[in-house]
């Protein structure tokens, strides 16, 4: 088995809707050498987690329950350019209205200040050879720091530059159920946790 998908799945509104749409974009893919791996485990780096350590493919593809692959070609592309370490993808977004927008292409820029250049973990793949985890205190900045700790065992991520994912936005998302102090919180940990380690 050459890739798995991981895909945490929490409840939220329209689950059912986002999980279908998931699961329709991979039924189409043109590369079809991969497992599915769903966990419902805790909360959203904890149930990550879970799915990773789940993962029997030679490459893990992250890939959130509202989130979808963009066009058929989408994992053969991946798996095509992977040269092992991490990858990251461009992406479009989804509003639920039928337009898409916003297209990103990622780049790695040290992330400073929480700032992520890279885009949702739905971008990433990573290397099956003892995968590096989320940190489970975060739930709002776990993709900066996880990238940051990419950046240190692997260096630069291998960048596809296509519009590979689409991310599904809105209400249900974490930047809009944290409260302000919560977020606060969660990059004074994050500024904390890497003041003695250069970017």
């Amino acid at each position: 088995m050459k890739l798995s998908i991981a895909v945490p799945i929490h409840n939220m509104e329209n689950a059912d809707f986002f999980l279908v749409r998931l699961i329709k974009s991979l039924q189409k893919q043109t590369f079809q050498d991969f497992e599915i791996v769903i966990t419902k485990e805790g909360r959203m780096a904890e149930n990550t987690n879970a799915a990773i350590k789940k993962c029997k493919g030679e490459i893990i593809k992250i890939l959130y329950m509202d989130d979808y692959l963009a066009h058929p070609d989408s994992l053969k592309m991946i798996v095509d350019i992977f040269k092992g370490g991490w990858l990251a993808t461009g992406c479009v977004h989804d509003n639920g209205d039928g337009k898409l927008f916003n297209p990103h292409l990622p780049n790695y820029d040290g992330i400073p200040n929480g700032i992520n250049t890279i885009g949702s973990p739905s971008v990433v793949a990573i290397e099956n050879n003892n995968p590096l985890l989320f940190d489970e205190n975060m739930s709002w900045l776990l993709d900066v720091d996880y990238y940051k700790r990419l950046h240190e065992r692997y260096g630069e991520p291998t960048l596809l530059d296509d519009l590979n994912v689409i991310i599904g936005v809105g209400d249900h998302q974490m930047t809009h159920i944290l409260t302000d102090e919560k977020k606060l919180m969660e990059l004074n940990y994050l500024n904390y946790k890497y003041a003695n380690r250069t970017q």
